[in-house]
């Protein structure tokens, strides 16, 4: 009978950690994701800022077109550029920990321009 209680007990413990494990797993992940979104989303505020700067410069002091597109181009491209690859690594490290994530596009204004920027990692369950 004590056999039969302490290998229930034993049990009892294994499962408690094992469910704790998976939702920390869960959380991790969670974590991974919300901290890659952060920093998308930083660079989009500052490129937006900057594209306000050259679209003043543009209008009101009369810079040449080709020089404004060119560098809201520039912008857009690095801007894109960055938050896939932050998007890719979080990605990545979330498959690491056995769960699947995903981004989908969301568009960003810059200027003259619209620019697909992928800030949102979605975790699948």
């Amino acid at each position: 009978m004590r056999k039969g209680i302490a290998l229930t007990l034993l049990l009892l413990l294994v499962s408690v950690f094992a469910v704790a494990d998976i939702a920390t797993s869960v959380d991790l992940a969670q974590e991974i994701a919300n901290t890659a979104n952060e920093q998308i989303e930083s660079l989009i505020e500052v490129a937006v800022e900057k594209a306000e700067k050259f679209t003043v410069h543009y209008t009101e002091r009369g810079m040449s077109q080709n020089a404004y597109e060119t560098l809201i181009d520039n912008l857009g491209n690095e801007l894109a550029s960055k938050a896939l690859r932050i998007s890719q690594d979080g990605i990545a490290r979330i498959e690491e920990l056995g769960y699947k994530a995903i981004c989908y596009y969301v568009p960003v204004k810059l200027g003259y321009k619209v620019f697909l920027i992928d800030p949102i990692l979605i975790i699948d369950d």
